[in-house]
């Protein structure tokens, strides 16, 4: 039997006249890795912070396998005959314009660097100058091939946020309702609150962005979509296989959600959030993570096992059997557009850093707020942060505390003081936030109005479409504006305040949370002031089964006296 038959033709070997100098190459290269490079320093925040999108880091390797081993059938992108009109014309046509919207575009990214939106503008631009760099040395016939690879980036892109809270929140809501409907079937006591499910004297069960299944669907694509790819697959069964993939993520995680349910209902909770045991300094992980491991192993064993059946055959023919092609890679444009690409991207990434450093220059430093909660006499015990809240806000550090005046406090079956739900008591989230990195107006998407309602709580105040009342509060010798806000469950009340404090602030200007900056002219308008995230602290506190809002008013201002101060007094 001949081994020739699947053997792909020996590739065209350009001759001398054909070959670009070494010099035109290597300043074409740098031309093109210079975007790239913007590009995946602007992901890689969102990348490192969410974990919904920690895949972003493997996706350019996976890309540029794919850009190596795609083999063109024909090898006529040298020939003169199939030279285009536009043909070493485009970056005229298309390249030069692209730089030039390139820059103010970059501007408006360093003051809002967690706008999704500036993601895909980007993307966009970098994925035309690449075509540009490639058509203008080889036309459509080489470009053609290269589309995918290049396209198959967008998975490492974050979706648009409002979408991708719908979707997480939907599919929370979706899952959390199967499982009460099964523990129902199964004749266990259970009970929905918004995304919680209260499973009676065993406690509830919060169905958090990991069970929600967004990221088992998220990387399904990713796996089904190269998969695809690697495997030669036509577009038709390339795009089955995608829906099977989103079907077997959906179907593995809901079957992890109800694991973990089930574990609880039957009195083993402690296992979800403790190590199953320690050796020597060393904790395993709890079954809450050792479960989502599991999940993603299986997703990617199942996805695997369809598309080698879809496939056929003993010995699959797939791209690793094909060398490495480094000539897809070569760009060698006009000279001028090469130094032009490296002095509009260089000089306009540095031109927009300066923008924002010389308006910061002349605001004041402001010292830290830290809240001191190391009292003999309150019960405090530390809470879970949902990787959804994380997501969401980006932050470097984050805490979130619930206490108590030990003289509430309720034992428990266990001979154990725990803090009395039906008494008064607090809760503090505090989030920090370095200079850079995300802009403060994202803290518009984890307001109190948006994220309490999913647990259940109705709200009184503010009336839907209305600003919060803002309530001024003395630490030490400095005024500090805290948001007010009312919710309701059960005949009982719950108050939050919250205030975000800047490191740095015009000086006489109030604290109040970033608004307009959310907005599109908002976003605009603080990129052309050279506004950005400079960094500071949210504090959000939140006080439970007081009569009246001006009791929660009245007990803020005292736990402000008693536990809010203010840290670094050499920042003044």
């Amino acid at each position: 039997m001949s081994t020739e038959l699947n053997s792909p033709a020996p590739p065209t070997i350009p001759t001398a006249s054909q070959v670009p100098p070494k010099w035109k190459i290597w300043l074409g290269g740098i031309a093109l890795l210079l975007p790239w490079c913007l590009l995946l320093f602007q992901l890689s925040f969102t990348w490192e912070t969410n974990e919904q999108y920690a895949h972003g880091y493997l996706v350019p390797l996976l890309c540029l396998f794919l850009l190596l081993k795609i083999y063109p059938k024909d090898e006529e992108v040298e020939s003169p005959q199939h030279r285009s009109a536009l043909q070493g014309k485009l970056w005229l046509i298309l390249g030069i314009p692209i730089l030039i919207a390139f820059v103010p575009v970059w501007l408006v990214r360093g003051a809002n660097s967690d706008w999704r939106l500036i993601n895909f503008a980007l993307f966009g631009f970098v994925f035309v100058l690449s075509l540009v760099h490639w058509y203008d040395d080889g036309g459509w016939r080489r470009i053609k091939h290269l589309l995918f690879p290049l396209l198959f980036f967008l998975v490492a892109i974050p979706w648009p946020l409002k979408r991708d809270l719908e979707l997480t929140q939907w599919l929370q809501e979706k899952v959390s309702s199967i499982i009460v409907d099964i523990l129902l079937l199964m004749e266990h006591e259970a009970r929905l609150e918004g995304t919680v499910i209260d499973v009676g004297v065993f406690g509830k069960i919060g169905v958090d962005q990991a069970c929600s299944g967004i990221n088992g669907l998220q990387a399904s694509l990713v796996v089904t979509l190269f998969l695809g790819a690697y495997y030669g697959f036509s577009w038709i069964n390339r795009i089955v296989l995608a829906l099977a993939g989103t079907l077997v993520a959906l179907a593995f995680n809901l079957g992890r959600a109800f694991s973990l349910s089930f574990l609880k209902v039957k009195g083993k909770g402690h296992y979800l959030d403790d190590p199953l045991f320690s050796l020597a300094g060393w904790s395993a992980p709890s079954v809450h993570d050792l479960a989502g491991w599991i999940e993603t192993g299986l997703i990617f064993i199942a996805i695997l096992l369809l598309a080698r059946m879809a496939k056929g055959g003993l010995f699959l023919t797939t791209l690793s059997n094909e060398p490495n092609r480094w000539l897809n890679l070569r760009s060698a444009p006009n000279p001028i557009f090469s130094l032009l690409s490296i002095a509009l991207l260089g000089g306009g990434a540095y031109w927009a850093e300066s923008h924002y450093q010389g308006t910061e220059k002349n605001l004041a430093d402001l010292p830290s707020l830290e809240i001191n909660l190391l009292d003999p006499n309150i019960l405090s015990t530390e809470q879970d942060i949902s990787l959804q809240v994380a997501a969401q806000l980006h932050y470097e550090e984050a805490s979130s505390i619930q206490w108590q005046d030990r003289f509430r406090n309720v034992i428990n079956n266990y001979g154990q003081m725990v803090i009395n739900p039906n008494a008064e008591y607090w809760q503090a989230f505090q989030a920090r936030w370095d200079s850079g990195g995300a802009c403060t107006a994202v803290l518009s998407t984890h307001s109190p109005e948006s994220c309490l309602p999913l647990t259940g709580l109705t709200q009184i105040s503010p009336s839907p479409g209305q600003d919060p009342v803002l309530i001024p509060v003395q630490v030490d010798d400095r005024e500090i504006l805290f948001e007010a806000y009312e919710f309701t469950r059960d005949y009982r009340k719950l108050y939050v305040f919250r205030c975000f404090w800047p490191k740095k602030l015009t000086p006489d200007q109030p604290n109040v949370f970033p608004r307009g900056g959310y907005s599109f002219d908002g976003r605009i308008k603080s990129a052309l002031k050279g506004s950005r995230n400079v960094g500071g602290t949210m504090l959000a506190l939140a006080l439970a089964n007081v009569d009246s809002p001006q009791t929660a008013i009245n007990k803020l201002q005292a736990l402000a006296n008693q536990r809010l101060s203010f840290g670094d007094k050499e920042a003044e």
